[in-house]
């Protein structure tokens, strides 16, 4: 049984979404910086992180909405990672 396409959403619905090393180098901050907002700053938390894992898995998989950061951190929209055009 064929299943039906699930229609790709618009790239405003889906947010570029960066892994750990890439937050860091596009904000050229260390592990500390990243460490720090995650365990010392529960707005940060809130806006920024969302944890793609399986739900009921013990792992964490985080990652950091683009868009989110930098307007968390008063970033300009034109300063923010692009995603690649496939």
């Amino acid at each position: 049984m064929k299943q039906p396409r699930t229609p790709t959403p618009p790239p405003s619905e889906n947010p570029l979404l960066l892994t750990k090393a890439e937050l860091m180098d596009w904000l050229k901050v260390s592990r500390m910086w990243v460490a720090m907002r995650l365990a010392d700053d529960p707005e940060f938390v809130r806006r920024c992180v969302v944890d793609i894992a399986t739900p009921g898995s013990s792992r964490q998989t985080l990652r950091f909405p683009a868009a989110a950061v930098a307007d968390y951190l008063g970033i300009p929209a034109e300063a923010t990672p692009k995603p690649i055009a496939a």
